[in-house]
């Protein structure tokens, strides 16, 4: 009798199973196929931005040069087309993209993109980072989440997590980044307050796009950031006081950038301090002890940063050093081997391609006068000279430095 009941029971189980509806199958792709398919729809969020996307970027592991805002558009024929607020407002430079797998999906700027790589190259002519490292900066990125709100990536290189929002469909880049540049010339670096309610609680100063936060105790600490459409956003979620805070809004009337009863607010400029578009414009260059003179103009090169000054045979890099309101004309490759070297004619024609090495310009009223810098030691720069270092050539020469007058 019992296994008659066994019999009746596993009859019935197995007419319940035949029954039953067959399950689908969850693997009916390949892995190949599941991660063609994943680039695939996270090619289309990427190139589905109508007027591209807004990333906070932050080169170097540890943050230490701050935020850039990037605009990036991922076209269809594998081009990028990307503009920065560290560069003219109007710059677009372009280069190939692709995403592709490696341990997840991978996104890279893999051919030379003028203002991309800017931040990951060796070396720069502003002479930011470690000879032979430079800034430190991604060009490639694990995709960590993709959705037609929000891309989050991860550098390779520096661990650093980096967003990405759409930009708004009403406005021009060149609007966008004007608002972020305008946010950064009226916040122009400077020393700061940090008040809470009506009380001043620290001192912070600002390098590159870091604030370096000092307590009463002497103790310090840095807080990275990039400049937003209306103040700026650390890295990360930082503690002021006893509040938690991650963005702030700039005030131009009370020249502080706030967050409800927090206010960092900047110190009255130094004596004699000139913002960056104070320099801009044409000037006559005074030479050769009041001999010689050259029409020059300064434009804008990298926002806050540099200058190009035209009208010698060759363009010539100038220098902002933000933190003094004055110029810089410094050792610099011109093109090739032909370099602009520090010249000590008054102490016997000494000439050096010392990174560096140069002279300081301090403006007052409408003339800039240039003076020795003190990099390159016993020797003090007088003069420039554009030489070829491979053919110990002579290429133009710009003796005995008196300064610029604005006309």
């Amino acid at each position: 009798m019992k296994k008659i009941y066994n019999i009746c029971f596993l009859l019935v189980l197995l007419s319940f199973v035949s029954c039953t509806p067959e399950e689908e199958n969850l693997f009916d792709q390949s892995a190949a196929e599941r991660i063609d398919a994943a680039i695939k729809e996270e090619l289309s969020i990427l190139r589905g931005a109508k007027n591209g996307w807004v990333m906070e970027y932050y080169p170097s592991a540890t943050q230490m040069y701050g935020g850039y805002t990037m605009l990036i558009a991922f076209n269809e024929n594998g081009t990028a087309d990307v503009s920065c607020d560290l560069f003219e407002h109007d710059k677009v430079a372009s280069g190939e993209y692709e995403l592709k797998q490696s341990t997840g999906t991978m996104l890279t700027f893999n051919t030379y993109n003028e203002i991309f790589h800017f931040f990951s190259e060796p070396s720069n002519f502003l002479g930011i980072g470690e000879t032979g490292e430079g800034m430190e900066g991604d060009y490639e990125f694990l995709v960590l989440d993709c959705t037609p709100e929000q891309v989050v990536l991860k550098g390779k290189k520096t661990g650093n997590k980096m967003m990405m929002t759409p930009i708004p469909e009403n406005e021009t880049w060149e609007q966008y980044l004007g608002k972020i540049k305008a946010v950064a010339k009226n916040a122009y670096p400077a020393l700061y307050d940090v008040e809470i309610g009506e009380e001043a609680q620290y001192t912070v100063t600002q390098q590159h796009h870091v604030f370096i936060l000092e307590n009463q105790d002497g103790s310090r600490k840095s807080l990275p950031f990039a400049y937003t459409v209306d103040g700026i956003k650390f890295y990360q979620p930082v503690t002021i006081g006893n509040q938690n805070v991650q963005s702030l809004s700039w005030d131009n009337t009370e020249m502080a950038y706030k967050y409800e009863n927090i206010a960092i607010k900047a110190q009255p400029l130094p004596a004699g301090y000139r913002k960056y578009e104070d320099f801009l414009g044409n000037y006559s260059f005074i030479y050769d002890n009041f001999g010689a003179e050259q029409n020059v103009t300064l434009r804008e090169e990298l926002f806050n940063s540099s200058f190009i000054m035209e009208g010698f045979p060759m363009d010539i890099r100038i220098i902002f050093k933000a933190d003094l309101g004055v110029i810089s004309l410094e050792s610099q490759q011109l093109e090739g081997s032909i370099y602009l070297c520090p010249w000590a004619l008054n102490q016997g024609g000494s000439l050096t391609n010392l990174s560096g090495a140069g002279m300081i310009g301090m403006a007052s009223n409408s003339a800039i006068v240039f003076l020795d810098n003190g990099v390159w030691g016993a020797r003090e720069t007088d003069s420039f000279i554009a030489y070829d270092l491979s053919a110990s050539t002579s290429i133009f020469q710009i003796p005995y430095i008196v300064g610029m007058i604005k006309q």
